[in-house]
């Protein structure tokens, strides 16, 4: 018996540690101890059956492995942030390539306002006055965290993109692409379509939601779907804040932040280029003047292949690579990668050597744990994505006649 139980146990292990593979495979950027938990309750949210998520199109990008994961460490602290900006750059050099379903989804570690959501036993009812507060406190960080990609950007503002946030055809923009942005909070209770277990935002590229313009069949198809969804699903109606882009009565802005009530600020906090002009001369490295440590001039970054290397810490880094928790002087941070990187060898090379499968990784990640309704927690998740071929195309396109997007 005891031999039964140790091979059990192995057997067990051993298919954790490869489903943590799988979601490596879905993340840009390293991926913390903590990150699988958020990718496995994401799943389940998106695949379960017995309540039909409302954006049928995010469900599609989870059953199609259109989804790609990011991580920042501390919501609450600035010093983590840069790994954002990193995160998204890559995500928009790629998405074309993963899928028409496609979203990036990053988490936020643990904040001051997460640890109190933490606190609370299971079912215990919140004062209405301390989630409002939550709330708010979230609403802020969120701005935040948009304004600090916007002044760390570097690239011009698209310009067929209005820098007026009171402009219909206003929308997000980064690295020169417009993206619809959407948070998630564990403070969102009445509004249930907005809730996490951990604060994250959904990054959506706008090219994914052309053709599904309200006026075409598939879009007003779509709007309709995700209404009926919305209404079922939240104890509050949001339906009359979903408007569409470019609809002169609409404001985007106001879809991405919700309050639990379903309200919104009264005004957008959100400057278009006000830290840019401040930091001229400085482009693209607006921000960490504020985050780096002073006097230390380098930092340890990494790869998705998981190797490291040392970089100038007030430069942008290169495209695919991600910041650390390691700064200080070029010696310290050759030390810190001596001391941790104790295998050369590319990630994908040891998974090659290791004889990892997709069918193994998939199997593994069943035995895992499985999605709401029997299925896969990552039902498309393989090793790293293929190119996008031709028949990709004709099956999202297909798959785009019978789902809907988001209500934007």
């Amino acid at each position: 018996m005891p031999d039964t139980t140790r091979s059990l146990g192995e057997s067990m292990a051993s298919s954790i540690d490869a489903y943590r593979e799988s979601v490596q495979d879905l993340t840009l950027g390293p991926l913390p101890a903590w990150g699988t938990d958020c990718v496995r309750s994401m799943i389940d949210t998106l695949t379960s059956t017995a309540e039909p998520f409302p954006c049928v199109f995010a469900v599609a990008a989870a059953n199609r492995g259109g989804l790609r994961f990011g991580f920042v460490d501390d919501l609450d602290d600035p010093r983590t942030w840069s790994t954002l900006p990193d995160i998204l750059a890559t995500y928009l050099a790629v998405y074309k390539e993963i899928s028409r379903n496609t979203s990036l989804v990053v988490f936020f570690g643990s904040g001051q306002e997460q640890e109190g959501e933490a606190e609370r036993e299971p079912g215990q009812r919140v004062p209405e006055e301390a989630r409002a507060g939550d709330i708010l406190a979230y609403e802020q960080r969120f701005w935040s965290l948009l304004q600090y990609l916007h002044d760390g950007d570097g690239e011009p503002w698209p310009s067929d993109i209005p820098t007026e946030t009171d402009d219909p055809g206003w929308e997000f923009s980064f690295r020169g692409s417009p993206i619809f942005v959407v948070c998630n909070t564990p403070s969102h209770h009445r509004l249930r379509s907005r809730s996490s277990p951990v604060f994250n935002i959904t990054f959506q590229p706008r090219w994914v939601f052309e053709g599904l313009e309200p006026y075409t069949p598939r879009g007003a198809a779509a709007r309709r779907t995700i209404r009926e969804r919305l209404r079922k699903m939240d104890e509050v109606d949001s339906t009359p804040l979903l408007g569409s882009f470019g609809d002169p009565a609409n404001r985007e802005w106001k879809q991405y932040f919700l309050r639990d009530d379903a309200t919104v600020a009264d005004g957008c906090p959100f400057l278009a280029n006000a830290a840019r002009t401040a930091a001229a001369g400085t482009a693209g490295t607006a921000g960490f003047a504020e985050v780096e440590p002073s006097g230390r001039a380098f930092k340890v970054v990494v790869n998705e292949e998981q190797q490291y290397s040392v970089w100038p810490a007030n430069r942008r880094n290169a495209l695919g690579w991600f910041d650390t928790s390691v700064t200080g002087t070029r010696e310290q941070c050759l030390d810190s990668i001596a001391s941790t990187w104790s295998d050369l060898r590319p990630r994908s090379l040891r998974r090659r050597m290791s004889g990892a499968a997709d069918a193994t990784v998939r199997d593994a990640g069943t035995r895992a744990g499985m999605g709401a309704g029997g299925r896969p927690l990552l039902p498309m998740t393989a090793h790293a994505p293929a190119p996008h071929t031709s028949e990709d195309a004709e099956q999202d396109e297909a798959e785009r006649e019978s789902v809907s997007s988001p209500a934007l």
